[in-house]
């Protein structure tokens, strides 16, 4: 039966899930579209349920379907008016799945492949996700959430990690985990600061692993983080503004750690 009412338990359920609150309660969120769902079939996602508009579906997203049916995930068919009320995103999806978070602690973490960022204190959800995904991009291994950061799974953050959110590990820890993991950790610390003593480039990212520190979009990172740095950097400018966006700088530092381990196994 293909449902049509707001009033669906099932449809109150998943529009619920765009309040953290309940999202912490469920342990779950919501994945919209064809993307995101393939990254998480991909990586082993636990789906809970699958929601789809049957009548818009296209062939790749209805084979999508046949591989969560063979796996016994339940399915609610609604109309695609209603996938509209339900989904978070303004264009037209056709599938969406509540999934279930996965989080990890430092305790976990035994070694690192390349690189992790480590974020306090971030705000926007819209820049949480493009930090995951950039993360992802370099061959990052996950993103380590302290303070009063946003939540990973707001639908903003899922969005923007464009399937990310799946392959990254991802960690919340408090400041004093942190600190005592830091030191047994075998990275190098490295983090953007305007009194910076190094341009970001003439750091050794080769080494060691690297962790990089990312701050509040608004004040940057605290003094706290500072001295965890083994490094403090700082990214030239040759304009009148006197910082980046978040985002940007942090993606500069991720590609500079990803160029310099390139060159070195070449």
């Amino acid at each position: 039966m293909i449902i049509s009412s707001r009033q669906n338990d099932r449809v109150k359920a998943i529009r619920a899930l765009r309040d953290k609150k309940e999202r912490d309660a469920s342990g779950t969120f919501f994945a919209e579209g064809e993307r995101l769902l393939r990254a998480a079939l991909q990586t082993g996602a636990a789906f809970e349920l699958v929601v789809l508009a049957p009548d818009r579906l296209t062939k790749s997203e209805a084979a999508l379907i046949d591989s969560l049916e063979e796996m016994k995930v339940p399915l609610l068919e609604v109309t695609p008016d209603l996938f509209d009320v339900i989904a978070f995103r303004e264009d037209a999806q056709s599938v969406g799945a509540i999934v279930a978070q996965r989080w990890e602690t430092l305790s976990s973490v035994s070694e690192t492949r390349r690189c992790w960022l480590v974020l306090h204190d971030i705000q926007h959800p819209g820049n949480l996700g493009t930090l995951i995904r950039t993360c992802d991009a370099v061959g990052g291994d996950g993103v380590i959430l302290t303070g009063r950061s946003t939540d990973p799974y707001h639908p903003m953050a899922v969005r923007g990690s464009l399937g990310a959110l799946f392959s990254q590990r991802i960690i919340k820890a408090s400041q004093a985990d942190l600190a005592n993991w830091l030191p047994r950790s075998g990275c190098t610390v490295v983090g953007t600061a305007l009194e910076g003593t190094k341009d970001f480039r003439e750091v050794d990212y080769t080494t060691k692993p690297v962790v990089i520190m990312g701050g509040n979009e608004r004040v940057g990172i605290s003094k706290e983080q500072k001295d965890l740095c083994d490094e403090l950097v700082r990214i030239p400018m040759s304009g009148y503004v006197e910082s980046l966006n978040l985002s940007v700088a942090t993606a500069l530092v991720l590609y500079e750690v990803q160029r310099q381990r390139e060159v070195g196994e070449s």
